[in-house]
């Protein structure tokens, strides 16, 4: 872990927002005043949208289904389209691996409204390898995860997908991108879903694409937007924790000494604390101040700092917007504006 990033209060977003037209999803976030800008994700535009189908493009055996919307892996000729796509990716070029406008009309959107200018940090996001292969199905309907193959395809092929990202986000970023991945799955790990993943088997599958956003210099994130073990998700080396700390915030002090060893190592949390639901609408700056408090509050009774704390704290949304209404939505990022005024003041 670097330590070079500080979190400091700084705002950003997690990626999906509720609009189908592009460009106004790009005006959205860079009038937002985040201190992080991020590119928007359109999941009401286009299912291909959707956080798997998004990064999907290029893996070997997929199939696009425009009829029932959804992907999957045709493995009638697993050999050699596997073959074809390990030869694409060892000629190590991520333009090789782009993401389309057609999964990602906002990143395109962003990337217009944005020229020339800049900022201290900027976001980009892929979806998590595990939440990823769970996410497709093959020809029999098993996740292709339990196919050694498949598996390994799909996080070299998201390897690709983001070092694609990070090399675009580079002139938006004076430091370092910060590269999310975003991995909602591993909120049941530990479950009677996933009983036989161990905790290597979760750090094994993370490994390449987090060694891969290192090797670029950029910051390495993961989101997870329900509860989990932290002990898991901090030991696999990324240097952001993004959680839904609106519903979990207590959890994270029942993992006081991975915390602690992560933030005095230089890691940092990013305290997902304004809500991505209705609930938002019965919420103030000071009551997610005061939420927040509460969970500062069971740290400092473990012996944590609050100067430590504050350092090493992002804030941003508990999960991303895309279900939501427009008008909540709003109010969301309007909120997370007010917080940071507050908590900075």
């Amino acid at each position: 872990m670097s330590g070079g990033f500080k979190a400091e209060l700084q705002t950003t977003g997690i990626g999906s927002l509720p609009f189908a037209q592009p460009q106004e999803a790009a005006q959205f976030v860079l009038k937002a005043e985040l201190s992080i800008p991020f590119w928007p994700q359109l999941p009401q535009r286009d299912f291909k949208e959707l956080m798997v189908p998004q990064y999907a493009e290029g893996l070997a055996c997929l199939r696009i289904d425009e009829t029932q919307k959804k992907v999957f892996c045709d493995t009638a000729d697993k050999a050699g389209e596997l073959a074809a796509f390990y030869e694409e990716f060892l000629a190590e070029n991520p333009e090789s691996f782009p993401i389309s406008s057609d999964c990602a009309a906002g990143l395109y959107a962003f990337e217009e409204a944005a020229e020339g200018r800049s900022w201290a940090n900027a976001k980009v996001q892929t979806t998590g390898p595990f939440t990823f292969t769970q996410g497709i199905s093959d020809s029999q309907g098993d996740p292709i995860y339990s196919d050694p193959d498949l598996r390994d395809a799909a996080v070299k092929l998201l390897v690709r997908k983001t070092q694609w990202q990070l090399r675009r986000f580079g002139r938006f970023s004076q430091g370092p991108v910060i590269a999310f991945l975003d991995e909602p799955v591993l909120s049941a790990y530990g479950s009677s879903a996933y009983v036989g993943v161990s905790e290597s088997d979760v750090h094994e599958l993370l490994r390449e694409p987090l060694e891969a956003i290192r090797a670029q210099g950029a910051v390495s994130a993961i989101h997870v937007c329900g509860n989990s073990d932290w002990g898991v998700v901090i030991r696999s080396g990324i240097e952001i924790l993004n959680f839904d700390a609106y519903e979990y915030g207590f959890s994270i002090a029942l993992y006081a000494e991975d915390v602690r060893e992560f933030l005095e190592n230089g890691g940092n949390i990013a305290w997902g604390i304004v809500p991505t639901s209705e609930a938002v609408r019965g919420e103030s700056a000071d009551s997610l101040a005061r939420r927040l408090a509460d969970s500062f509050k069971e740290l400092k009774a473990k012996g944590f700092a609050e100067s430590l704390l504050e350092e090493r704290c992002l804030l941003t949304p508990s999960c991303g917007a895309g279900s939501m209404s427009v008008d909540d939505t709003r109010r969301v990022f309007d909120l997370l504006r007010e917080l940071r005024e507050k908590l900075a003041s």
